[in-house]
């Protein structure tokens, strides 16, 4: 199973050669593309840019069937505007296949309207992931990926300010994301926040062989009946082989300078998801 990193096309923010830990980072929390067999892929949210920086960007096309406008197929976390609003981007492809919790699929049917306006294009295929109500946690798959297991597990992240329900969110508004290797059993961790995952989430980090989170405004996570944990605090101590911190090059922890950030992520074993950066273990 591969993992890329696509912010969306953004240039990289150019920062001190001290600092630069193999590339630069990103600017700001884009989509992530996976693939169980290097030839298929499906992207895991799209931030607004994504379109074109798979058409146009030839370091890309090192992964066959990426750049491919033939097949699209998304899976959803949430529907903050940098990870849907790349959708209208696709529009010129095929139909795309969207993974979405029923919260999400409403949000963008009445809400923010990016389903309506994309069915007078290139259509919508929606396939549900049955995280509502008492249900939070799903295990499903996606067409395409035979290899690869999902599980989405509800998350209570702060939800975006267009939002219909702006202070009463339900069940499935916000989701994390795990990813079984079927083949090699190797096991993927993404999210970008954990208030109230609970153990499940919990589980799936402490076995993970990857873990990659990205920073939705807050230092600390709280979890179902655990207490609020640091975000750096609880990357370095998961046994994951990588540990990979996706955010704003802008956005520091802990009012802590670049120098001792930059610090305290090495001794921590955690490295900075950059553009273009490849996952594979």
């Amino acid at each position: 199973m591969k993992l890329i990193v696509l912010k969306g096309g953004d240039e990289p923010v150019a920062v001190p050669a001290a600092l630069r830990v193999g590339a630069m980072p990103t600017r700001a929390a884009g989509a992530l593309a996976v693939s169980g067999d290097g030839a298929h892929w499906v992207l895991l949210n799209v931030s607004p840019s994504v379109a074109e920086q798979l058409a146009t960007d030839a370091r890309l096309l090192q992964h066959p069937g990426l750049p491919d406008a033939s097949v699209r197929t998304v899976v959803l976390t949430d529907a903050q505007m940098d990870h849907v609003t790349g959708l209208l981007s696709l529009r010129d492809g095929a139909p795309i296949h969207l993974y979405a919790t029923p919260a999400v699929f409403e949000e963008l049917t009445l809400t923010l309207p990016v389903l309506p306006m994309l069915a007078h294009y290139c259509g919508v295929h929606w396939h549900v992931i049955p995280v509502a109500g008492e249900c939070r946690s799903a295990v499903f798959r996606v067409e395409g990926q035979p290899s690869i297991e999902f599980t989405a597990i509800a998350t209570d992240s702060p939800l975006p300010p267009h939002a219909a329900r702006h202070g009463n969110p339900v069940t499935g508004d916000t989701i994390a994301l795990a990813m079984r290797d079927l083949s090699t059993g190797e096991r993927y961790f993404c999210a970008n926040g954990l208030n109230g995952a609970g153990a499940v989430a919990v589980e799936w980090m402490r076995e993970a062989d990857c873990v990659l989170v990205g920073d939705d405004t807050e230092s600390t996570w709280r979890f179902d009946g655990d207490g609020s944990v640091d975000v750096l605090d609880l990357l370095g101590n998961t046994r994951a082989r990588r540990k990979l911190l996706l955010r704003r090059a802008d956005h520091g922890y802990r009012d802590r300078s670049a120098v001792d950030e930059h610090r305290e992520l090495t001794r921590l074993g955690i490295e900075l998801a950059v553009d273009r950066m490849e996952i594979t273990l």
